[in-house]
């Protein structure tokens, strides 16, 4: 399946997850599993692709995608344990160049804080980050940050931000967002394993 196919189908996939999570909160629970269960379509394809810059455009594409963002990056960490920037995707599926890596850093500080996905529904409205200049000055409003671990260890971080805010906020966002970075670690560290022997 080619690039542009794979995409096509995390669009269509991703906009199902949406309507999921975004139906009636007396439903809550049954669309939380509903949307996870599309989810796994998308980690099927991720744990197929064996090529690390082709996994890591997909899976930043698929963020993008799920939060209706503008943009996603992935941050490795080096040798030294520093966190640094790999790679970044926009919403017209076009790479992000490194110089113009410019996330939110209280979103990260958060995640790297919490050990775990941090999901903000409006950064303009949000106490703890309205007021930092990335937010105000890039007119931040969604902010989904996950932190790639493998065995426990982070090895990553994966961010998408965006300049509409989440209509309907639920937990399953967060979950989703859980998911997603957590199959991803998985996928780019068999793909390293994958790369190293052959």
């Amino acid at each position: 399946m080619s690039n542009d196919d794979r995409l096509k189908d995390v669009d269509r996939i991703l906009e199902e997850v949406h309507q999921a999570i975004t139906w009636t909160e007396e439903r809550r629970d049954i669309n939380e599993l509903l949307a996870l269960q599309m989810l796994l379509e998308v980690t099927k394809t991720i744990h197929n692709i064996r090529d690390t810059r082709e996994l890591i455009t997909f899976v930043l594409d698929s963020m993008v995608a799920f939060a209706d963002g503008d943009r996603a990056f992935l941050m490795m960490t080096d040798d030294d344990g520093a966190m640094r920037y790999k790679m970044g995707r926009d919403s017209n599926h076009q790479y992000i160049p490194a110089e113009l890596f410019t996330p939110s850093s209280g979103v990260i500080e958060k995640t790297l804080e919490k050990g775990g996905a941090v999901v903000v529904p409006d950064a303009q409205t949000d106490e703890s980050l309205k007021n930092n200049i990335s937010v105000q000055q890039l007119q931040l409003r969604t902010v989904m940050c996950s932190p790639l671990l493998v065995r426990g260890e982070v090895i990553g971080l994966l961010y998408v931000d965006g300049k509409r805010a989440i209509g309907r906020y639920s937990r399953a966002h967060l979950n989703v967002v859980s998911s997603l970075a957590d199959q991803s670690a998985l996928a780019l560290h068999n793909a390293k394993k994958f790369e190293t022997h052959t």
